[in-house]
C-alpha cells in the first residue's frame, strides 16, 4: 500500500483563520503526568501555537483544514544543543534563537516568516522554557512541542524542544521516554505533511501528500552512557518506520564519543547524512567551545531511514564562535542545518 495520502486536506498556518478550538486550554500547565505507560512506548503529546487574537498559547487540534496553496516539498532542518550547564541561560537561549532567525533562516525582523523549517533544540533548561514561548518571532511563526516542561521525562531539569514553522502542517506528536536512561532522556516525534512535487504538465497542485516523521533526541551522555545509546537509537529507528509514515529523520546530540558508537547508526538501520569520515574535523560539532578533557568529535548528527522518495542534504555546521561575551559561548556545541527534499520516485 502506498504511503501517499492523496485525500489529505492540509491545515493552514494558525493565523490563516485566527480561530482555535473553543475547548483549547491556556498554557503553560505545570502538572506532572500521572498516567502509566508501557516502557519505551510512544506517548501522545500535543503541540501549541499562539493566537494573536486571544493573546495566549493554545493546544493545536491536529485537525485538517483547507488552504489555498500547496504544501511545501522542501524544508530546512536545524538542530542545536544549547547547553543547560553554562551560566547566562536566558541570554544564551535568546542569542541562539536570534542567530537562527537572522543568520540561518535569513529573517531580519521578527515579523518576517521563515521558509518552511523545523528547529530542534536540546538541553533547554526548565528555567528558560517560557522564554521560547515569549519570543515574538516564535509566537508569530511557529508551533511548539512540547506544551511545557511537565511533558519531559519525570524529574528532568532540561530537555528537547521542537519548533515547526506554521507553513508545515503537524498531524501527530509523541514522545519516547527511554526506560534505560539515568539522565531523563527522550525523543520528541513530530509528524508533518509534505507534498510530492507534481509533474510540470500535471494540473494538480502536487503529486500527493506524504507524512514524514522528524525525531529530536539527546542520547545518553558520557562514556558511561555507551551501553544505553544503541537501544535508544533503535527505539527511534523503529518509530521512524511506523505505520503510515513515508520516511523518517532523527537529528540531535547523539553523544558519539565511544568506539561502540561507530556502529550503532548502521545497526539501527539508519543512514548518516554526513558524507565525510567520522575523523574529519570538518564535521566535528563539539570540543572547541571550550576545549575539554575529551577530544573534539562529531557528537551531533542528522540520520535518516534512507528509502527513496526523500533526500537529506549533507548538513553544515552553524554557531561556530557565537558568544555573548569573551569566552562565554552560546553553546559548547555547534549546531547543524540541512535541507530535506521530497522527490518523485518516477
Amino acid at each position: 500500500m502506498s504511503d501517499i495520502d492523496e485525500s489529505f486536506i492540509p491545515s493552514p498556518p494558525s493565523d490563516f483563520y485566527e480561530t482555535e478550538p473553543d475547548e483549547a486550554p491556556p498554557l503553560p500547565v505545570r502538572v506532572r503526568p500521572t498516567l502509566r505507560h508501557e516502557a519505551d512506548a510512544q506517548i501522545p503529546l500535543r503541540a501549541v501555537r499562539y493566537s494573536s487574537r486571544k493573546k495566549r498559547w493554545a493546544q493545536t487540534s491536529n485537525c485538517a483544514r483547507g488552504v489555498r496553496e500547496p504544501l511545501p516539498s522542501v524544508f530546512r532542518l536545524v538542530t542545536w544543543n544549547i547547553d543547560f550547564t553554562a551560566p547566562d541561560k536566558k541570554k544564551r537561549l535568546l542569542t541562539a534563537l536570534s542567530y537562527i532567525q537572522q543568520h540561518v533562516l535569513d529573517c531580519r525582523t521578527v515579523s518576517e516568516r521563515p521558509e518552511p523549517c523545523c528547529i530542534l533544540l536540546q538541553e533547554v533548561h526548565e528555567s528558560v522554557f517560557t522564554q521560547i514561548l515569549n519570543a515574538e518571532w516564535v509566537r508569530r511563526c511557529f508551533i511548539v512541542v512540547p506544551t511545557g516542561v511537565d511533558k519531559w521525562p519525570d524529574q528532568a531539569k532540561y530537555g528537547n524542544v521542537t519548533l515547526v514553522s506554521r507553513t508545515i502542517p503537524v498531524v501527530n506528536v509523541s514522545t519516547i521516554e527511554f526506560s534505560n536512561s539515568s539522565m531523563e532522556r527522550n525523543a520528541l516525534l513530530v509528524d508533518i505533511k509534505l507534498s510530492v512535487p507534481a509533474h510540470e504538465d500535471e494540473p494538480h497542485l502536487s503529486g500527493g501528500i506524504v507524512t514524514l516523521r522528524v525525531a529530536n533526541t539527546h542520547l545518553e551522555s558520557m562514556p558511561r552512557g555507551a551501553e544505553a545509546r544503541p537501544r535508544q537509537l533503535q527505539l527511534i529507528a523503529a518509530a521512524l518506520r511506523g505505520r503510515g509514515i513515508f520516511g523518517g529523520i532523527v537529528a540531535g546530540d547523539m553523544n558519539a564519543i565511544s568506539p561502540t558508537d561507530e556502529t550503532i547508526v548502521e545497526a539501527a538501520g539508519l543512514y548518516d547524512a554526513w558524507e565525510g569520515d567520522d575523523n574529519d574535523d570538518e564535521g566535528f560539532t563539539w570540543g572547541y567551545q571550550p576545549r575539554g578533557r575529551l577530544p573534539p568529535g562529531r557528537l551531533d548528527k542528522v540520520l535518516t531511514t534512507g528509502q527513496e522518495g526523500f533526500i537529506v542534504d549533507e548538513p553544515e555546521r552553524i554557531g561556530i564562535g557565537e558568544a555573548i561575551g569573551r569566552d562565554k559561548w552560546v553553546s559548547d556545541h555547534y549546531g547543524l542545518v540541512t535541507r530535506v527534499h521530497v522527490v518523485r520516485e518516477d
